[in-house]
Order: C-alpha cells, then sequence, then structure tokens
C-alpha cells in the first residue's frame, strides 16, 4: 500500500544490485600537517578528494545488524571519478564557499545520495577540498499503489538510479491510471563518458496510445555555464479526454510530433545571470473527431483539427539565484534546496509559413519568479508564467500562478501554505484543466472539477513524530484542508469544493527511490451537498500538492 519506499527495503534481500563499489579516496588524511580551518575564498584548489560512504557506513549492533551489511555488499557504491565530474570545482580552480555550495545542490539533485557535502581546508598556500557522501539505496523494484477519488492505481517499476556506480538511470515500468494501462521504458546519463553531455531516451505503449521521446545536449548545469545546447524530439499518439460537472463527455484521437533545437550563452555579472536562447520548434498536432458520450453539451462537439508550427524564437533571462537549504519541508528527511531568487524571462518567436507553417504566427510568453526568506515567519515564492500564440489577438494563450509559504517555527512542525491559479483562453480543444482525489483535492474523484480556469489552495500542518528508526524509516502526520474551483466550459453548475482531512507520513531515508508515502483520510465539506460526506482514503507515494 502506497509501498515503494517499503518494497525499495524489502529488495535489499533479494541481490537486485550490480556488484561492489568503489574504494575510498585514498589521501584525505595524508596531509597530517594541512591547517584543519576551511580555506579562504579565491586561493588555489590543490587537489579534491573524495569521501563515499555506504548506505550503512557501520552497521549498528542487534538483530538488523546482518541486514545492514548485506545492503551495502550488495549495493554499488559511487565512483569516485563520478562525485568528481558532477563537482563544479577541480584542481587549479579558484575556491569559493559560494562555489562549493553549488556543488553540494548538483549532487543532491542526481537523488542517488542520502548526503553530501562539500568542504574546505588551507594547505599552505592553497586549498584541499573534500566531498562527503552517502550514498542511498538506488536498486530497487518498485511497487506503487495510490487511491484518489475512488480510483486504485498502481505501478510496478524495475529501476536503478546508480547503473555501476556511475549516475546512471535505466527503468522499466507497468502502471494502470485513470487513462489505462501503460507500459514503458528510459535510460538516462547526466555525464556521457566524464563529460557535461546529457543523453536519454523513453518509450510506452498502452491501452490509450503510445509515445517516444529523445534528447541529447549540455543544459545551464551551474549558474555561470557559458555555452548550453539541446536537441529534443517526441511523438505521442493517444486519446484525448474531456469532462463535464465530473463525467466524461468526449474522447478524439490525438497526434503530436515535435522537435526543439536550442543553443544558448550565459554570463555572469555581479550575483546576475544573463542568458539567452535561441531555439527552432518544429510541431504537428493532428485531433480527430470527437465521439461525444449520450447527453454531451453541444459545445465539446468539434471536427479533425491539423497544425504545424515551424517557430523560430529568442529568449533573454535574467536570473538572481537566492538558495535556502532547508529539512522536513516535503519530506521528513535530509536537505531539500529552495531557490527564492528572482527571475525573469521573456520569449518572442515567430511560425513562417514559407518554413512549413499552417499560417504565419507568432508567440510570446513571460516567466516571472520571486521569494523571500523572513527569518522566524517562514519563508515561500511566488511564480508567474504566460504564454500564447499571436494570430488576430492571443490564441491558445496560457497563464499559471503558483504560490507557496513555509513556515517552521515550531519544533518538529511544518505549516505548508499554497495557492495555484490557471487560465486559458481561446485553448485548444485538447487542454483542460481538471483537479481531482491525485491533485490536491483529496475527498473528490479524480476529474471532479473540470474547466478553462482553476483556483487551487492548500493548506496542511505536517509534524515529524520519529526519524529515523533502526535507519530504517521515518515517521510523521498531517492535517490538512484542500478546496478548489473552476470556470468555463466543463465547470457546469459546479461551486467551490472543500475538504480536511488527516494523515501519515512515512519516509525511508535510506532509500533515494522514495522519500515519503502518504495515507490521507478526508472528509468532504461540500456547501451544496452533491456527494457522500462518507471518508474517503487517499495515499500515494508523493505530497498530495
Amino acid at each position: 500500500m502506497a509501498a515503494r519506499g517499503a518494497v525499495s527495503l524489502l529488495c535489499l534481500w533479494a541481490g537486485l544490485a550490480f556488484g561492489p563499489g568503489q574504494p575510498l579516496a585514498q589521501g584525505v588524511a595524508a596531509d597530517t600537517l594541512s591547517e584543519t580551518r576551511p580555506a579562504p575564498d579565491g586561493l588555489p584548489i590543490a587537489r579534491v578528494d573524495v569521501v563515499a560512504r555506504e548506505i550503512f557506513e557501520s552497521a549498528p549492533p542487534g538483530r538488523l545488524a546482518g541486514f545492514y551489511r548485506l545492503a551495502d555488499r550488495l549495493h554499488a557504491r559511487t565512483r569516485s571519478s563520478t562525485i568528481k565530474n558532477h563537482m563544479l570545482v577541480a584542481p587549479g580552480d579558484r575556491w569559493t564557499e559560494e562555489r562549493g555550495r553549488e556543488s553540494e545542490r548538483g549532487l543532491r539533485a542526481l537523488e542517488i545520495f542520502d548526503s553530501a557535502r562539500v568542504e574546505s581546508r588551507l594547505s599552505g598556500d592553497s586549498a584541499v577540498v573534500t566531498v562527503y557522501t552517502r550514498d542511498a539505496w538506488t536498486t530497487s523494484p518498485e511497487f506503487t499503489l495510490e487511491r484518489g477519488g475512488g480510483k486504485l492505481l498502481y505501478s510496478m517499476q524495475l529501476s536503478e538510479r546508480n547503473l555501476l556506480g556511475r549516475a546512471q538511470n535505466f527503468s522499466v515500468a507497468y502502471r494502470q491510471d485513470a487513462l489505462g494501462i501503460t507500459r514503458s521504458i528510459e535510460a538516462t546519463d547526466p555525464g556521457v563518458v566524464g563529460t557535461r553531455l546529457r543523453i536519454g531516451a523513453g518509450a510506452s505503449k498502452g491501452s490509450r496510445g503510445s509515445s517516444q521521446s529523445a534528447f541529447v545536449g549540455v543544459p545551464f548545469y551551474a549558474e555561470d555555464t557559458p555555452t548550453a545546447f539541446g536537441l529534443r524530439i517526441e511523438r505521442a499518439n493517444a486519446e484525448g479526454r474531456l469532462y463535464d460537472s465530473g463525467a466524461e463527455v468526449a474522447s478524439f484521437d490525438r497526434r503530436i510530433e515535435q522537435l526543439d533545437l536550442s543553443f544558448g550563452r550565459g554570463r555572469r555579472h555581479g550575483h546576475t545571470v544573463a542568458r539567452w536562447k535561441g531555439s527552432f520548434t518544429g510541431w504537428n498536432r493532428r485531433l480527430g473527431a470527437s465521439v461525444l458520450e449520450p447527453g454531451a453539451p453541444p459545445e465539446f462537439a468539434a471536427g479533425e483539427e491539423r497544425l504545424r508550427v515551424r517557430r523560430l524564437a529568442l529568449e533573454g533571462s535574467l536570473w538572481r539565484p537566492g538558495f535556502v537549504e532547508r529539512t522536513g519541508v516535503d519530506g521528513l528527511d535530509g536537505v531539500e534546496d529552495f531557490d527564492l531568487g528572482r527571475s525573469l524571462a521573456l520569449t518572442a518567436g515567430f511560425s513562417p509559413r514559407a518554413l512549413g507553417g499552417t499560417v504565419d504566427e507568432g508567440y510570446a510568453s513571460l516567466r516571472v519568479s520571486a521569494g523571500a526568506d523572513a527569518a522566524a515567519a517562514g519563508f515561500g515564492w511566488l511564480r508567474l508564467g504566460l504564454s500564447s500564440r499571436l494570430r488576430a489577438g492571443p490564441r491558445e494563450a496560457e497563464g499559471r500562478l503558483e504560490a507557496r509559504w513555509v513556515n517552521q517555527t515550531l519544533p518538529r512542525h511544518t505549516l505548508v501554505v499554497a495557492a495555484l491559479g490557471a487560465a486559458d483562453w481561446r485553448s485548444a480543444r485538447d487542454v483542460q484543466l481538471v483537479v481531482g482525489g491525485l491533485n490536491g483535492l483529496r475527498a473528490y474523484p479524480v476529474n471532479a472539477l473540470a474547466g478553462e480556469r482553476l483556483v487551487r489552495l492548500n493548506a496542511e500542518s505536517r509534524w515529524s513524530i520519529r526519524k529515523n528508526l533502526m535507519q530504517l524509516v521515518s515517521v510523521g502526520a498531517a492535517a490538512f484542508w484542500d478546496t478548489a474551483r473552476t470556470w468555463g466550459r466543463g465547470a457546469g453548475d459546479v461551486s467551490w469544493q472543500h475538504d480536511v482531512g488527516l494523515g501519515l507520513r512515512l519516509s525511508f531515508p535510506r532509500s533515494a527511490l522514495n522519500r515519503v508515502t502518504r495515507f490521507d483520510v478526508a472528509w468532504p465539506v461540500s456547501p451544496s451537498g452533491q456527494i457522500s460526506p462518507q471518508p474517503v482514503l487517499s495515499f500515494g507515494s508523493s505530497q498530495a500538492f
């Protein structure tokens, strides 16, 4: 039951791993005459040492001691070369504390470590940098069981996020969700042969369609990355569905083909990062004729539609990073990174018929983000995104506003308040905003509310009860309130819907495959009495919003 993390632990007994890890880096303690105080910024780096620890570095005594030792033997420890390749400092560079913290964030983003820390010490007139990591369990069959809105969804996946200790990912999965059964396979490498080049590919096939995707490129992997490029190809053939007042009213064939090619340059000016990116997007979309359910509103009827876009675009952005490190926000264990800095990105593009587009049309988008850290009062952020094709005015325009505030004044307690607003104008037929039991309205059906405009509000009080019990599990609890409403086509006459509830949280700190599993019981509080007041059990392998 919602037991991806629990089964990850059981798999340690199954012996699914790829062999022993690498030995600890030598030389960490050899320089006994070096000073132990941190190196000041600006000194050249003499060397970078790696101390790569196992999942259970020292097995605690007791009946589970053999279990801990077996886990370490089966686990392929992350290679020292892999860790060094993902660092942002190297011998000969100038050491800065800021660069060290950024390297820590990059290692945590790989999601293969239980912890990662970068420290420096003075050695003569140079700096010696030491990277301390503790591996997390990354090889496992995963069984995910989720329930929300009266539907039972599950998936079975065999994945390895740290193949042979190289941070490569490979997974095969079987999933049954609200749209049917899907089988998929995926592989990614975030650092091809020790470079910054990333590649990946994936494919899926199921009862509702199929998809394929592939990408290759070098992203802006650091704040001062000078050059980035990328190529992504995607293809999907699926059945689109539309809803009205919680019921399915229309379906149609949906085919998408897309190619994205981009090249970007970046530069730091003091604390501000300036970037520009040029791109070409080739996009084909075909929507088949709608098949209406009996009694469906006539506005859901439509014939076949075809669209070709061949867009040339230029994006400029300014970003002033402001990262903070917190624990116990979305998970019960581990350090979480939040960017509270400010950013602004503007994109302008044009798709001409001369390149194969259906018509001459423009494109524009805006993204804004800002955050604040108010010390004891908490921290939070606001993110706004707007985009639209332009042909005789806005067309298929989209807007999204997200806000969140986190307060951790009380020990072992986190209060999270979140707001989401989204709107579509003259949207494509396959676009519909939906909220329900699996995305933030826990006492209601999966597709309870649908429409062209959406507002969702959530508040959750999260408590940490016991951490790292026997180095296997952490336990927490939660109380929550959800509310949402939609407007426009598909909303019907459904007004604001509310629910309240209580929940249990479990976290498996030594597993990289799952950080939190939730079990929630929610009671609907519907002002119009449209649904049963009976409690609804909702569970899953991540937070609900």
